[in-house]
């Protein structure tokens, strides 16, 4: 990160104003900051440790990541911290002590908890973590869903079902992809991108018909996730809040299985885990949602998940990332049987 950024935004008296937005100082001054290098690295953004030196002890963290995203990115996350996690008051999300806008960059900073010294990632990307480890996630993330459902969350930009709709770029997106492949890509996933792209539009409709709604993270993949230490008991933290929007909990379900993990997993995880996460929302006060229901919006998020890899290759990102993805949502399709939503 460069050193005169690190300046600006750790400068004492600066910092000490944001924070005290967000914790209660109780007139303590921050005297120094000092950044460190953390094993943290951002795909986004970076990432450094603060150490922060406060003239009394008053409550104020001495220990915090500092996140500074690149250019072009994470500017939604700084409102999700600033106006809908006070309200949350969720412990899935981590704690907030500032943020803003770094005025000669445009970069979005935030200044949060850190989670170092009590978590650990749940597994190294791409492989998928220990059914243990993923079933504490799926517990959290229904914390987290249970934590957003039946607010009026409004003006919080595109919901779900307007960003699906908001998709006429799919068909064009769709046919490159599939001439690029060439012979690589079997019938069969032609044969159903047809499918797909011919029901899209009634798909749409029918996932608005879908009760729940809450927030959602919307890349709630298993490496988003800070897991307690072996031993510990704290409470799972989910990272990296700049997709976050208002939908329904099997769309990040449906994200962190379908669409990331290959088949093999997938099949041995997938339905005890629906388990766990049904299992969490009731134990959190969730009414009139049986698990049956959950099973079949599953599914059809699932199904609407072809369009992810699709989303992915339109905006030129690598085919290390797409490429895996358009097999493994396409095998869960088959699973699942979610074409036959569309008859």
């Amino acid at each position: 990160m460069d050193s005169l950024i690190l300046e600006r935004l750790l400068a004492p008296a600066r910092l000490t104003e944001h924070i005290a937005r967000h914790v209660q100082l109780q007139g303590a001054l921050l005297l120094s900051t000092t950044p460190r290098d953390i094993d943290a690295p951002g795909y986004l953004s970076d990432l450094r440790g603060v150490t922060l030196a406060w003239d009394r002890q008053a409550g104020a963290p001495t220990q915090a990541v500092l996140k500074v995203s690149h250019p072009g990115f994470g500017q939604p996350e700084l409102p999700f911290y600033e106006n809908i996690a006070a309200r949350l008051n969720c412990p899935v999300v981590p704690t907030f002590y500032g943020g803003g806008v770094d005025g000669p960059t445009g970069r979005t900073w935030l200044l949060m908890e850190d989670l170092s010294r009590s978590h650990q990632r749940p597994s190294a990307a791409p492989m998928p973590p220990t059914f243990a480890r993923s079933a504490g996630i799926v517990e959290a993330l229904a914390r987290f869903h249970a934590a957003g459902r039946d607010e009026a969350w409004p003006g919080l930009g595109p919901t779900l079902w307007e960003r699906l709709r908001a998709s006429e770029w799919l068909d064009a997106a769709c046919a490159r992809l599939l001439a690029q492949a060439g012979d690589a890509l079997n019938q069969g996933t032609r044969d159903a991108y047809a499918r797909f792209l011919n029901g899209f539009p009634a798909l749409v409709e029918r996932a608005d018909r879908l009760q729940g709604r809450t927030l959602i993270h919307g890349d709630a993949h298993v490496w988003n996730w800070m897991l307690p230490l072996d031993g510990r008991t704290d409470t799972p933290k989910l990272i990296d809040w700049d997709g976050w929007h208002v939908g329904v909990g099997v769309w990040d379900l449906a994200y962190m299985m379908a669409v990331q993990w290959d088949r093999d997993v997938r099949q041995r995880f997938e339905t005890p885990l629906l388990d766990r996460y049904h299992a969490a929302l009731c134990a959190c006060g969730v009414e009139g949602y049986s698990r049956g229901a959950l099973h079949e919006d599953y599914r059809l998020a699932v199904l609407l998940h072809m369009r992810t890899p699709i989303a992915r290759y339109a905006r030129n990102m690598s085919a290390y990332v797409w490429w895996p993805q358009l097999t493994r949502v396409q095998h869960a399709v088959e699973d699942l049987r979610c074409l036959d939503l569309l008859d």
